[in-house]
């Protein structure tokens, strides 16, 4: 559901759309809007147009710069949307702004074109800078003609920069990814690659003119170290995701526990006799953790409903066990939880979906039969997801 023009989200205010994606700019961007006012409206002052004149230039910057940033994600957008994933929203903010699709099944080719177009769309507004200036007699548009074009150069170069959060960093990690055919190492490599481009800004644009002795202003040398701090967070967190993407890319039936499904009619005593007798083979026909088999139970259409809890139905007195059914003991669940999955599908797709339901339970059926597989539950997806990256040495 979008929100009206003008309206605040929690990602801020929309402010348009396109192609149907809310277009928003962050709560946070009015603060980059008053820093560069800040900061560059005295340089940019003239004593013969008045001492308002820095500041009225400077807010034209940070509206065109909130331009370019829009055009930069607008690209991203159309090009996710060309390449059939639903872009979610587009926003801008304090870091740029951000473009939010569904990449669940994208490729390496289609993740390195959406990632390439955003810089590329700011070398391109840059080249339109450059054409217009031999064009424009106006001295106030050519001095803000200028910075937008060095902004919009600079923007699109250092996107471009082989690391992740970097789009350049998005382009190196595809290739690895369809080299190795394993994404997370993709997510590895330039998430390295993006600390070494932290590392490298600091160094370049402090470090430097520091030991030249051309320090520069205070502005000069903060600012470079609060990007390469976003940058060093961004690749850390892409790290992360790469090992536990690797750490999860086993099939998804390897986590699945066995389950035993009955309908919720019946007895507590008829269960019991029924997985005593062996009569009732548990799905998948293997023990779970602690020797455990989950019983679920299902309407009268033979379909999953909730899960027995272990404690109350143990609890239920020997003499009214005939007598209870086992919906009396049954946690229901949310009509969600059950999941269809193909034999392709691995532990990625199935916490996915678990997370976008907000389910601690699953029922994973087979896409097509629709034949139970097993039961899913977070704490045994986290203890198996858990001990694969102690194994990596990356938790």
């Amino acid at each position: 559901m979008s929100t009206p023009a003008g309206r605040r989200s929690p990602y801020g205010w929309q402010i348009g759309s396109l192609a149907g994606s809310p277009i928003y700019l962050g709560r946070s961007w009015p603060v980059i809007a008053v820093v560069i006012v800040v900061v560059f409206g005295p340089n940019l002052a003239r004593p013969d147009r008045g001492p308002e004149y820095g500041y009225l230039a400077a807010a034209g910057y940070a509206l065109l710069l909130l331009l370019s940033v829009l055009v930069h994600e607008a690209a991203h957008a159309l090009a996710a949307r060309w390449s059939g994933h639903p872009v979610d929203r587009i926003v801008a903010d304090v870091w740029g702004g951000h473009t939010v699709y569904d990449s669940t099944r994208t490729s390496p080719g289609t993740t390195a074109l959406i990632a390439v177009v955003g810089p590329l769309a700011n070398l391109a507004l840059a080249v339109v800078g450059f054409l217009l200036h031999s064009v424009t007699t106006n001295d106030t548009a050519l001095l803000l003609l200028e910075i937008i074009t060095f902004a919009n150069l600079f923007v699109g170069l250092f996107n471009l920069l082989p690391g992740l959060p970097l789009d350049g960093g998005q382009i190196v990690s595809a290739l690895v990814w369809r080299v190795t055919g394993r994404r997370g190492a993709g997510f590895v490599v330039a998430g390295w690659l993006g600390r070494v481009v932290a590392v490298a800004t600091v160094a370049y644009f402090v470090l430097v003119p520091f030991l030249r002795g051309q320090p520069g202003d205070a502005f000069g040398m903060i600012f470079p170290i609060v990007i390469a701090a976003f940058l060093w967070q961004g690749a850390t967190g892409a790290i992360r995701a790469g090992h536990i993407h690797e750490a999860t890319a086993q099939p998804a039936a390897e986590v699945l526990e066995p389950v035993v499904v009955l309908p919720a009619t019946t007895t507590v005593a008829q269960a019991d006799a029924a997985l005593a007798s062996g009569a009732l083979r548990p799905t998948p026909d293997r023990r779970g953790p602690d020797d455990r088999v989950w019983l679920v139970t299902s309407d009268d259409r033979g379909w999953p409903v909730g899960v027995v809890e272990t404690g109350a139905a143990q609890a239920v007195p020997h003499e009214a066990r005939p007598r209870t059914t086992l919906s009396s003991v049954t946690v229901a669940q949310p009509g969600a939880w059950v999941v269809g999955l193909s034999a392709s599908d691995v532990l990625t797709d199935l916490i996915r979906v678990m997370s976008e339901r907000s389910l601690s339970y699953a029922v994973v059926v087979d896409s097509t039969s629709r034949s139970v597989l097993g039961l899913a539950t977070a704490d045994r997806i986290n203890a198996v997801v858990g001990a694969q990256l102690a194994r990596r040495g990356r938790r």
